[in-house]
């Protein structure tokens, strides 16, 4: 079997302009292709890691998926916790976990305009410090 040759991930969204500023405030991310239904942002248009915002009725959404969370989150990894939820502090967000500072790095966990749940954590605490409230 061939192996694949990329990996995104695809989130719904009901206000792609709105989806497309909060994610590229949150990354950094470019806009690196854009029509009036999709977008798709990564740090530079030969990337690997890429995020993909489409409009959540499109006829490109599988029928499947429409409007149906999966139970998936995404996990941002940055530089600075504070300083990435700060760059979305003016989106009307809730923020379910309020960054936790720990010797091996930070972590945060909030919902995005469309109420999709990310993790955003520092490289160092990705894998050694898990979220406050978890499944129990």
């Amino acid at each position: 079997m061939p192996a694949a040759l990329g990996l995104s991930s695809t989130l719904l969204t009901r206000n792609l302009d709105d989806s497309i500023d909060f994610y590229r405030r949150l990354t950094g991310f470019d806009l690196v292709r854009s029509e009036p239904w999709y977008a798709l942002l990564a740090p530079g248009p030969e990337s690997d890691a890429q995020l993909g915002l489409i409009d959540w009725v499109s006829e490109f959404v599988p029928k499947a998926a429409r409007g149906i969370p999966q139970g998936a989150y995404i996990e941002i990894v940055v530089p600075d916790v504070q300083a990435a939820l700060a760059a979305v502090e003016s989106f009307d967000i809730e923020v379910i976990e309020e960054p936790l500072e720990h010797y091996r790095g930070s972590r945060a966990v909030l919902r995005d305009l469309d109420g999709h749940v990310i993790t955003i954590v520092t490289p160092e605490a990705r894998f050694a410090l898990p979220p406050e409230h978890h499944v129990g």
